[in-house]
């Protein structure tokens, strides 16, 4: 009997330690995660300052092609009401010019454009980034709280 109570000792001492032992490890995993969804939150977090860094240089550029724009419309405008018929060769020279002017509109206005199209990217890109980083936030409260 007493070889049988020492040996069940022994027994329960091991089945302790390995229990033990597992329930470290698991805890270690659960710290591990948490971890790394930490270093991933602060990777989206650097990712999307940049983001926000280029899309305020993008939306200075956009109001100044749009004071250029507004300006430059303007002066189409005008150009293309001061055509005189009472003399031809003045005419085809305002005509050329009023047509560079237009060519000109064109272009500021196809930049304008272009640079609305990319602000609007960039909202959606800054959005999902930011859904990214709430949606980590919460898996590590959620892991904090258990």
């Amino acid at each position: 009997m007493i070889i049988n109570d020492l040996s069940m000792k022994r027994l329960v001492l091991v089945a302790i330690m390995v229990l033990s032992a597992i329930a470290g490890i698991a805890q270690n995993k659960e710290r591990i995660n948490v971890l790394k969804e930490r270093q991933q939150v602060l990777k989206l977090t650097t990712e999307l300052n940049k983001m926000q860094l280029a899309y305020e240089k993008e939306k200075a550029n956009n109001v100044e092609l749009s004071k250029k724009a507004s300006e430059i419309n303007l002066e189409a405008n005008v150009a293309t009401a001061e055509f005189n018929t009472n003399n031809p060769s003045s005419t085809v020279k305002d005509a050329k010019s009023t047509i560079k002017r237009l060519k000109e509109t064109k272009a500021i206005n196809k930049k304008l454009a272009k640079s609305q199209k990319t602000l609007v990217k960039m909202e959606k890109k800054i959005a999902k980034v930011k859904a990214k980083i709430d949606d980590c936030n919460k898996r590590i409260k959620f892991v904090n709280n258990e």
